[in-house]
């Protein structure tokens, strides 16, 4: 982590794998001598009024404004007053999650989600005029978060990265709705190849500027003061490691600089991990209490032992799962059918293990040398995952049974409570099914990790 500059995508450093980050860490926890400097915030942003609206553009399923609903309390907190997602049934999932919020944490703002809940498309002038109505109803707001699709920038599909694709140009409508909208903070998030993919000028001719440096300048030209930070999920108790691109956009009136957060950004220390105040959260402790499944599970709803006491107490991560989730059910814990060759090689993978394992048995890859690490991956119970992404199509192994990952443990995984839920039947592939509820967890940003931004933008 570096302090930010006008061209944020050649300071922040690239985490390429597991193992180069913890070479990384080790540095940066040697470079700051296992201390981080505690920044100067002086609550600008709740001077006014302890209620700070939010917009949330290309919202997904909702795990990000999740994040936002839960970090505050009856008397200060966020309210979302639009959140504006095209997919229908991505929408679908962002409103049952905000309304099972809003009617069952009793540590909530009134009136704190969006009355209405409709299809919206950034790309069409039309659809960008209702979110600017929503805001001047609201009298304005003072944050807008999102991500947008990260399907241009993403290593695993690394043929899009070029300034032409299609996804890559949505950050566009990002850019131009939040200008618009003139709040005093902006958070987007991503993957990290959004830090090298290019972008063209009006003329498709490609330039040395990456889309981040294009970010950048149209920020600092507006009037804010700029933080960028690739951050591990797993520093903020997500049992899982994920890097992700984050630009924490302040604006000027805010009175701050970058000389009031030192090394660290405008960004909340982390938590978990080395030179941090607790251990990373492991797989174990995530997903080690939920009941045996068989490969194909289909049944939605199960009986479920409750956690003692006991186990509650020795188990922070488990007790923020289980916070007001339906007693004795478990949701989702579902599994993908697999058919039997693929289970014998299961059967051969130890744990950390991967496809080389079982490099005799891929006959069906034709080209072997370029499958990806983590395909056929099986998880060790006491570290955390490796990246979670669509755990179906990386065949994804679940430490000890023979099996693919349940939609519940890479839910889990992803540190989603248990009711947290994804719509799309899974009898009618026609309304989305398994397959697409996969990939709105791969699409979704860590919870935890989200709100763990979200507290500390409370403080600014």
């Amino acid at each position: 982590m570096q302090k930010p500059a006008c061209n944020p995508g050649s300071r922040v450093r690239y985490r390429a794998n597991i193992k180069l980050s913890k070479e990384q860490d080790r540095e940066l926890n040697n470079s700051l001598n296992l201390n981080f400097e505690s920044p100067s915030l002086h609550g600008a942003l709740t001077q006014s009024r302890n209620d700070l609206r939010v917009v949330e553009l290309f919202a997904g399923a909702g795990g990000m404004g999740v994040g936002f609903l839960m970090a505050g309390n009856r008397t200060s907190g966020f309210r979302i007053i639009h959140s504006a997602e095209i997919h229908p049934v991505y929408l679908k999932s962002l409103e049952t999650n905000y309304k099972y919020f809003y009617d069952h944490a009793n540590n909530r703002l009134d009136r704190c989600i969006p009355s209405d809940f409709i299809p919206v498309d950034l790309t069409k002038n039309c659809d960008r005029q209702t979110v600017y109505q929503a805001v001047e109803e609201a009298g304005g707001v003072d944050i807008v978060i999102g991500g947008t699709p990260c399907q241009g920038f993403s290593p695993s599909n690394r043929s899009n990265w070029n300034s032409k694709n299609r996804y890559n140009q949505l950050v566009e409508y990002f850019i131009q709705c939040a200008l618009e909208i003139a709040p005093k903070v902006i958070l987007l998030e991503n993957v990290q190849g959004i830090l090298w993919t290019p972008r063209s000028d009006k003329n498709n001719n490609l330039r040395k500027a990456t889309v981040v440096d294009y970010i950048a300048r149209k920020f600092t030209n507006a009037g804010y003061v700029l933080f960028p930070a690739v951050l591990d999920a797993a520093w903020y108790g997500v049992p899982q490691h994920r890097n992700r691109f984050f630009l924490l956009a302040l604006h000027n009136s805010l009175g701050y600089t970058a000389d009031h957060f030192g090394e660290w950004g405008a960004f909340p220390h982390p938590t978990h991990g080395a030179g941090s105040n607790y251990n990373y959260v492991t797989v174990r402790e995530a997903i080690a209490d939920l009941p045996m499944v068989d490969n194909g599970e289909n049944k939605v709803i199960q009986d479920y032992s409750e956690p003692t006491g006991e186990q509650l107490r020795s188990n922070w991560f488990l007790k923020v799962m289980r916070e007001m989730a339906s007693p004795k059910i478990i949701e989702g814990h579902v599994v993908s059918k697999q058919a039997d060759y693929v289970i014998e090689r299961y059967q051969n993978i130890p744990a950390g293990g991967n496809w080389q394992n079982i490099r005799h048995m891929m006959t069906n890859y034709s080209n072997i040398e370029k499958t990806h690490s983590n395909i056929y991956r099986r998880l060790k119970w006491d570290e955390p995952s490796i990246t979670i992404g669509n755990y179906r199509k990386s065949m994804i192994i679940h430490p000890e049974q023979h099996r693919g990952l349940s939609l519940r443990e890479a839910s889990r995984l992803q540190s989603l409570p248990d009711w947290f839920t994804f719509c799309g039947g899974i009898e009618n592939p026609q309304s989305g099914g398994l397959m697409h509820k996969q990939q709105q967890l791969a699409n979704t940003v860590s919870f935890l990790l989200t709100l763990a931004i979200a507290r500390y933008i409370l403080k600014l």
